[in-house]
C-alpha cells in the first residue's frame, strides 16, 4: 500500500514536471514560430489583427526589400563572418591563456592582474578617449581591425574559463611535470582538451558579441558595414520613407511608396538570427555541458 502511494506521488510529480517543461517549451517555441510566420505574412494582415503563429496572406515582400541590394548585403555578411571568425579565435585564445595563468597557484602576478581586470569592468574610459586611442595611436580607425580588436578581450570570459581550469585535477599537472613537460604543454595538451565545453561556451558567447554589434562599426568606421549595421540603417531608411509617405516630407506622393513595415521587422530578425540559431545547434552539446562543468571541483 505504501509503495503504491509512493509510486502514485512520484507519477504525479513527474506529470507536473512534464507539464511545466511543455509550458516552458511553448513559451520558447511559439515566439519563434510567430517570427517566422510574421516574416512571410502580409503587412496589412499584421496591421489589422497582429502577428499570429500562422501565415496570414503569404508574401515575400519584406524579404525582397531586405535583399533589394544583394551585393551590399552579401558584402555585409562577408564582413561579419570574417570579423566573427577572426575575433572569436583571438578572443578564445587570449582569454584561455589568461585564465590558465590565473588558475595556476604558482603564478606570482595572479593577484595584481586579477585586480586590473576587475578594474576594467568597474571603470571604462568612455567613447572620446577610446576614439582618440583607436584613431591617433593604434591607427585602426575605419579598418576591419577596429571591429575585431575592440571587443576582443572579455574579462567575463576569463572569469568563466578560470573556473574551468581550476577544476582540472592537479595530479595531471604533477604527472606532466614528472615527465619533464613544460607549462605550455600542460596548457595545450592537458588542461585545454579537458575544458572543451567551457571553450565552446565562451566561443558561442563571443560569436553573439561580434554578430550583433552594430555600434562599433557605427562609431569607429566610415564605410565598413557589417550585417547588423546594414539592417539598422535599412530600418532608419524605412522610417524615413514612412515619414515621407505620411506627408511629413515634401516631394513624395504617399501613393508612390509601398512599405511592408509591419513585416519588415520580422524579416530583419530572421536574416540576423538564422545563422546564430544554426551555430547554436552545432554547439548545443558543448554549450549545455559548459554551463555546469566549470563548477565541478576535484
Amino acid at each position: 500500500m505504501i509503495k503504491k502511494r509512493i509510486k502514485g506521488n512520484y507519477n504525479g510529480q513527474k506529470a507536473i514536471v512534464i507539464a511545466l517543461l511543455c509550458f516552458y517549451m511553448a513559451l520558447v517555441i511559439v515566439p519563434f514560430v510567430i517570427l517566422v510566420c510574421g516574416s512571410f505574412s502580409s503587412s496589412d494582415a499584421i496591421k489589422d489583427v497582429g502577428a499570429r503563429p500562422w501565415i496570414q496572406g503569404f508574401t515575400i515582400e519584406a524579404y525582397q526589400l531586405v535583399f533589394e541590394n544583394p551585393y551590399q548585403i552579401l558584402k555585409s555578411y562577408g564582413i561579419t563572418i570574417l570579423v566573427t571568425v577572426v575575433g572569436t579565435v583571438l578572443n578564445v585564445a587570449l582569454c584561455s591563456m589568461t585564465a590558465y595563468a590565473l588558475a595556476r597557484p604558482n603564478f606570482k602576478f595572479k593577484r595584481i592582474l586579477s585586480f586590473f581586470y576587475a578594474f576594467t569592468i568597474m571603470f571604462q574610459a568612455g567613447f572620446i578617449p577610446t576614439y582618440i586611442w583607436y584613431r591617433n595611436y593604434l591607427n585602426i580607425y575605419n579598418t576591419i581591425w577596429v571591429l575585431i580588436l575592440s571587443p576582443c578581450f572579455v574579462v567575463g570570459h576569463v572569469v568563466m574559463l578560470r573556473a574551468f581550469y581550476s577544476a582540472v585535477p592537479k595530479s595531471l599537472y604533477e604527472a606532466v611535470k614528472i615527465d619533464g613537460g613544460s607549462e605550455f604543454r600542460m596548457f595545450l595538451t592537458i588542461a585545454t582538451p579537458l575544458i572543451l565545453p567551457g571553450i565552446a561556451t565562451v566561443a558561442f558567447y563571443t560569436v553573439l558579441i561580434y554578430w550583433n554589434d552594430p555600434f562599433t562599426a557605427m562609431l569607429y568606421t566610415d564605410d565598413i558595414v557589417p550585417i547588423s549595421l546594414y539592417l539598422t540603417r535599412l530600418q532608419q531608411y524605412i522610417a524615413l520613407l514612412r515619414e515621407a509617405a505620411a506627408g511629413k516630407m515634401g516631394g513624395i506622393n504617399p501613393g508612390d511608396v509601398s512599405i511592408p513595415e509591419n513585416t519588415l521587422v520580422f524579416a530583419m530578425a530572421m536574416v540576423t538570427s538564422a545563422p546564430i540559431m544554426f551555430i547554436f545547434v552545432f554547439f548545443q552539446k558543448f554549450f549545455l555541458g559548459g554551463l555546469t562543468a566549470g563548477s565541478i571541483k576535484e
